[in-house]
């Protein structure tokens, strides 16, 4: 076990564990993974692989802000108190379900709401009110 503050561990590790390129850098964490520090085209470069090599975090440093991307089985958020969610655009795909559940469900737009379907539309409830 080593001794000090995280930081210390991250930098300690970085000056045992350097690759044989000078910009990149690798920590070797539990389970074969491994965390990589480098740079790609002027961006900085965090990544965590598995033992296959395959990325399963990465966070790119860029001159706009960074980039968070993560490929995984399952992801969870959790919020005590609320989860916000900002920006020009917002894209949700699943393959075979996309559910919304919970309390209360309120769809609010500025400009026009389309409801499309390849298949039926269902609407069920206890009132119905239309326009």
């Amino acid at each position: 076990m080593m001794a000090g503050s995280p930081k210390q561990k991250l930098e300690h590790a970085e000056e045992t564990e350097t690759s044989h390129e000078e910009d990149q850098r690798e920590v070797y964490l539990k389970d074969g993974r491994k965390l990589t520090l480098s740079e790609q085209g002027g961006d900085q470069l965090v990544e965590i692989r598995n033992e296959s090599g395959l990325v399963e975090v990465r966070i790119k440093l860029t001159e706009e802000g960074p980039v968070l991307q993560m490929e995984a089985v399952r992801m969870q958020l959790k919020a005590s108190e609320q989860l916000s969610i900002e920006s020009q655009a917002v894209e949700i795909k699943g393959a075979e379900r996309v559910e919304v559940s919970g309390g209360k469900v309120d769809v609010t737009a500025e400009e026009d709401v389309n409801v499309e379907s390849k298949a039926e539309v269902r609407v069920r409830g206890k009132m119905i009110w239309l326009n």
